[in-house]
């Protein structure tokens, strides 16, 4: 049964630029009717930006591109997407391209959007990561409601990205091709390497861990900031940056294993950590900032089960109410 709705017409318009203004808001309709919509257009138009080198629009392989869709979006922890066999070749066809109308500059700055260049999006629903492989074979993985775009004309010379959240990347080698992440603040220019970003939604800060090869940091001015070594950690807020060694950089980047590694971490750290693995808001007591270190590890554990843990050795009582958590010191511990 095909799926109820579906623009596929206006779809192949607009990836042929054909597309007039009804075809656009229906695209804009179809896309509101569900998030599932998002994700399956933006395959679509990623895998067909990848192959019009080769023909304007064709009909692809059905069997081959559905083993593409599975290897290229490895959804853990978030919803399953049952795609019937009618479609599942338009499916296997792109990744989150949400906007059509928009594009990226590749200039010596931050990419910034253009009325020529069409960009591919990728979200990583909360409570929920992603991994992706673009067309150079860099590897990233998007931790809980991060986002990364790149542009549609991306190859293995020109390859520019810009991210908004938490990022793990596997960047493929190439020195004379670096490949470059914009993020809100900072710029990094990697030439082969692996390393983690994450701009704290909180804090309003970024954190740089490396954790092998070499990697360039520069602010909005295009000045350097470091040049990191592996074990490395740039903290970058309010227009100042530090650089520190990490004890265990490789609990920092746990969570692209699925698991999360707490080694004598501040409670509010552990805080902004828990609401990205489980989709949770949780409203923290301020009596219990920075007076609580943890070590543990959580890996299938549910939310109820690693607060129960934390209540065991903490003062603390908490209630979960959906997607809202609170949390506040116990005054009275039981005997």
């Amino acid at each position: 049964m095909e799926p109820i709705n579906t623009p596929w017409e206006a779809i192949a318009a607009r990836l042929k630029n054909e597309a007039n203004t009804d075809q656009l808001l229906q695209i804009e309709e179809w896309l509101a009717l569900s998030p599932d919509n998002q994700i399956i257009l933006s395959e679509i138009i990623n895998t067909w930006s990848l192959t019009k080198r080769k023909t304007q629009f064709y009909e692809p392989d059905k069997t081959i591109n559905w083993a593409k869709l599975m290897k290229r979006i490895d959804h853990s922890q978030g919803r399953t997407i049952q795609l019937n066999a009618w479609y599942r070749w338009i499916a296997a066809a792109s990744i989150i391209a949400v906007v059509f109308l928009a594009g990226l500059g590749l200039g010596d700055g931050f990419l910034r959007h253009s009325p020529n260049i069409s960009f591919v999006k990728i979200t990583a629903p909360e409570g929920s990561k992603t991994q992706i492989v673009l067309p150079d074979s860099t590897h990233v993985w998007l931790n809980s409601g991060a986002e990364l775009q790149y542009p549609g004309d991306f190859t293995a010379q020109n390859r520019q990205v810009i991210m908004k959240g938490e990022c793990f990347f596997n960047v493929t080698k190439d020195p004379e091709h670096p490949f470059i992440v914009d993020g809100t603040k900072l710029r990094i220019k990697v030439y082969g390497t692996k390393f983690n970003v994450n701009e704290d939604r909180f804090t309003k800060g970024t954190d740089i861990t490396l954790i092998s090869g070499k990697v360039e940091v520069y602010n909005q001015q295009n000045q350097l900031l470091s040049k990191l070594n592996p074990g490395e950690q740039l903290v970058y807020n309010n227009g100042l940056s530090q650089v520190q060694k990490t004890q265990n950089p490789e609990a920092l980047t746990s969570w692209i294993n699925n698991m999360l590694i707490f080694n004598n971490q501040p409670f509010e750290e552990v805080i902004n950590y828990l609401e990205k693995w489980y989709g949770v808001t949780i409203t923290l007591d301020k009596t219990l900032y920075y007076n609580y270190n943890y070590t543990f590890k959580v890996k299938t554990e549910s939310l109820r089960e690693v607060l129960e843990l934390i209540s065991f050795i903490t003062p603390i009582e908490y209630r979960i109410e959906g997607e809202k958590v609170a949390i506040k010191y116990r005054q009275h511990m039981k005997k």
